[in-house]
């Protein structure tokens, strides 16, 4: 599935939780879904023409549904194809390099670049102060723990920084 922005403001990409993958647009009118993802006001992502398939068998579309909403704090990992829905237009960029990491959250383990600066990673900053819910991985693989055949690629990933159980860098 092409991941993309629609001139209507709505984001379309592929959502995972630990069970399920919902492929759906979102509205998120001029933000970015990074930024839609970290806004406090709501816990929940509206979405429109949803497709759902079991994590086992992603391909498999088991239901579609014209509207849903989907608890933000349930999502594992978000593929996109597109790098720019998670930069937020709310934060500073400063100097920054690519840095090779292994993620585990429930169901699966990825693997990509994470942009940091030219310090050493620093885990605490990285999931307890910065704003941001989700975790921009870049050339990420994605692999099922249970099913080490089922993987997903992509551009960017982005992680739910609550669902993490071990980073490791290096």
């Amino acid at each position: 599935m092409s991941v993309h922005r629609i001139q209507t403001g709505r984001v379309t990409a592929d959502f995972f939780t630990s069970s399920y993958r919902f492929s759906a647009s979102v509205v998120v009118y001029k933000r970015r879904l990074i930024d839609v993802l970290s806004d406090q006001i709501t816990d929940y992502l509206d979405m429109v023409d949803v497709y759902v398939s079991r994590i086992n068998t992603p391909g498999d579309i088991v239901a579609t549904y014209q509207r849903g909403s989907l608890v933000k704090k349930e999502i594992n990992f978000i593929l996109l194809s597109n790098e720019i829905e998670g930069k937020s237009r709310e934060r500073f960029y400063a100097s920054r390099e690519n840095l090779p990491v292994f993620v585990s959250i429930p169901s699966f383990e990825v693997t990509g670049e994470i942009q940091w600066g030219r310090s050493e990673l620093d885990v605490k900053k990285l999931l307890a102060t910065d704003t941001q819910k989700f975790l921009p991985m870049l050339d990420a693989t994605v692999t099922n723990s249970f099913v080490p055949q089922v993987t997903f690629q992509g551009p960017l990933v982005l992680v739910n920084k609550a669902k993490i159980q071990v980073i490791c860098s290096g």
